[in-house]
């Protein structure tokens, strides 16, 4: 860490790879960025990494968002099948908001993030 207060100034950023902090080189052209554990990047490598690692963690709401609107659909059934109706008509309604936020999230990735 000395080395790096020596050579660098901490940025806000953080490392796409680890998730550490990023430090940004002193007087360098391009923009360089380091992380403590080795990571390294120029401004464009960390544009693109970033880039990977938001549309990675979209997706996987989206699949979560899915995942749990099938959940919220078992558990409507199940409790439709031992009568309960009120708590199977909340969980179709729970299931279809789960849906309709998970088929927005879903378009807007597949429309491409930057063009939104």
């Amino acid at each position: 860490m000395e080395n790096l207060t020596a050579v660098c100034t901490l940025s806000a950023l953080a490392c796409p790879d680890c998730g550490g902090d990023l430090w940004e080189m002193m007087e360098t052209r391009p923009l360089r960025y380091r992380c403590h554990t080795g990571h390294a990047y120029v401004a464009r490598s960390l544009d693109k990494a970033q880039a990977d690692a938001a549309e990675h963690a979209l997706w996987a709401s989206v699949r979560a968002l899915k995942e749990r609107e099938m959940l919220l659909r078992r558990l409507a059934h199940v409790a439709q099948a031992t009568g309960d109706t009120a708590q199977a008509a909340i969980g179709r309604r729970q299931a279809d908001r789960v849906k309709a936020q998970a088929e927005k999230l879903g378009q807007l990735m597949e429309n491409g993030i930057d063009s939104a």
